[in-house]
């Protein structure tokens, strides 16, 4: 690209965090399209409030790939919504990753959905790669635009909300869940969420403070917290929990040993796997 395109910080944050994760020359291609000039300050800035963080990302979005990896050994063939996709550029890993097994993903926010839609023009050329510009808690908007771009109810399905939860009410995300809710219950979802202070070991509650205090600073806004229990009760509104897994559980799983978290509520998020 002859120019690099440039989004506010808040949103790059999350993506600079995660930049090791993403190595391919087409994943590079589309990180080096991005300017990231504006993100250094609130990246110091995080970083002091809250040291964890990087580690905090990188492991959550380990977490999804083995999850991801995991149904797809279920499933000869399936699509994927990602819902509140943001900058990430998960769908190109999972297309270089596993060719042919998703017929389909829809990629789903309300932001800068149409600068990455942009980006990937220039670099990829595929089709079943769907981008929709809408608001999440907009739910008959966005039951309409989902099946304008694909999305079949009849085909298992994996949802995919990352870093969503927070910044929706539970009723919301409730609401989004039961668009994706079948009779068989084919279809699974892989979300995170932020920890009520009271699941937060007494160890770790000056980190989770911080973060918290840092990111409503950033953003203006009041973050949604939940215990693991009030998580339970809203799957079990729309779907069956699979299980719920704390970095520490990640962090352990893919390295072998616990460097950053070291029991649940480390990390100050979780993650939840259901059918729905």
């Amino acid at each position: 690209m002859t120019q690099k395109l440039k989004v506010p910080a808040t949103s790059l944050l999350v993506l600079e965090k995660a930049i090791p994760l993403y190595g391919s020359p087409l994943q590079q291609t589309y990180i080096n399209a991005i300017d990231f000039s504006e993100v250094s300050q609130a990246s110091r800035d995080m970083t002091r409030a809250y040291p964890p963080g990087a580690d905090m990302i990188y492991y959550r979005k380990q977490a999804i790939r083995e999850m991801i990896r995991l149904r797809l050994e279920q499933f000869p063939a399936q699509q994927m919504v990602i819902l509140g996709a943001g900058l990430d550029p998960l769908s190109l890993y999972l297309l270089e990753t596993y060719p042919g097994r998703l017929s389909r993903i829809i990629e789903v926010d309300n932001g800068y959905i149409d600068v990455k839609k942009k980006i990937y023009e220039e670099i990829l050329h595929i089709k079943g790669l769907q981008f929709v510009h809408c608001d999440l808690t907009d739910i008959v908007l966005l039951e309409a635009l989902l099946k304008q771009h694909g999305y079949s109810a009849d085909e298992p399905t994996i949802i995919i909300l990352e870093g969503v939860i927070p910044y929706i009410s539970n009723e919301e995300f409730v609401q989004v869940m039961q668009l994706f809710s079948s009779a068989g219950r084919q279809n699974q979802g892989i979300v995170d969420y932020a920890l009520a202070y009271s699941d937060i070991p007494d160890n770790y509650l000056v980190y989770h403070r911080n973060l918290l205090k840092a990111m409503e600073a950033q953003l203006n806004i009041t973050v949604n917290l939940n215990t693991r229990q009030q998580i339970m009760d809203l799957v079990a509104r729309f779907g069956q929990l699979d299980y719920l897994e704390p970095l520490y559980e990640t962090e352990k799983r893919l390295t072998g040993t616990n460097r950053a978290f070291h029991q649940p509520g480390h990390g100050s998020v979780e993650m939840a796997v259901f059918s729905l």
